[in-house]
């Protein structure tokens, strides 16, 4: 009888035990079944809820703005890659990025954004001195382009915005990838008008613009900075110049 009992007692355990298990096991698969797919975690807007308000605007528009900017050279075959900025001003579309990426012609140079080609329309302006260019192009879906000159900074700000230790956030195309957002801090400011920003950057950055915290678009990457060292030259990859966007002459699209 104590056989049949201690059985009876080892089946009833048994059985509570599969049903757990198998609760178990749909409770995990229920969970896998829910976890989002790449693209959900890739979309431009799935920015962390930690920031705070401005931050979170300020990497909005970051995100939603940038580009990428593709250009062939005709004679060499050369693909040159950077990052640019989707604008609009009077109806019509731009993309601000750096005259160092363009090495071919329009018609040999492509938009790309959230996995899709746009075909440059026109050169409205490559200014090879201060290192920048304004491609016309066609309306972009999904994303959300600045407005010319409601998103730069107003005349009394631009001091504010240059400001030392002030935040800063841009996204870009480093080394081919992205996009990739960072943040930083102004570092300084040069005499012939380049600002300093502790980032980081590198080839394919150049062209990203560069944001405050009230989310005005503050500049553009030129380049990162190199030193000298006993050992030779050296990248300096956490220390980027940049161009400030008054020395874009923005009445050519207004």
């Amino acid at each position: 009888m104590n056989v049949l009992k201690k059985m009876a007692h080892a089946l009833v355990a048994f059985s509570v035990g599969a049903a757990l298990g198998g609760l178990a096991l749909y409770s995990v698969h229920k969970s896998q079944t829910q976890f989002p797919s790449i693209n959900e975690i890739q979309e431009l807007q799935n920015i962390s809820q930690d920031l705070d308000t401005k931050e979170h605007r300020a990497v909005k528009k970051s995100r939603m703005s940038a580009v990428r900017v593709l250009s062939i050279s005709e004679s060499t075959g050369y693909l040159a890659s950077s990052t640019g900025t989707y604008l609009t001003a009077k109806g019509r579309h731009y993309v601000l990025t750096v005259s160092h990426g363009l090495v071919g012609e329009c018609d040999v140079t492509q938009i790309w954004a959230n996995g899709a080609f746009y075909p440059c329309k026109k050169f409205v302006l490559v200014d090879v001195l201060i290192d920048y260019a304004l491609i016309e192009v066609d309306e972009i879906p999904f994303l959300e382009p600045l407005k010319v000159p409601e998103d730069l900074p107003a005349p009394r700000q631009w001091k504010s915005s240059y400001a030392t230790q002030g935040t800063i956030f841009y996204t870009g195309f480093p080394n081919n990838t992205g996009p990739l957002t960072f943040d930083g801090k102004v570092i300084g400011y040069h005499d012939d008008d380049y600002l300093y920003i502790d980032s980081f950057g590198w080839g394919g950055a150049s062209g990203s613009g560069i944001f405050n915290l009230r989310g005005d678009l503050i500049g553009y990457v030129l380049a990162i900075d190199v030193g000298q060292t006993e050992f030779g030259i050296d990248v300096l990859e956490n220390i980027v110049v940049v161009v400030p966007t008054f020395k874009v002459n923005w009445a050519t699209i207004l």
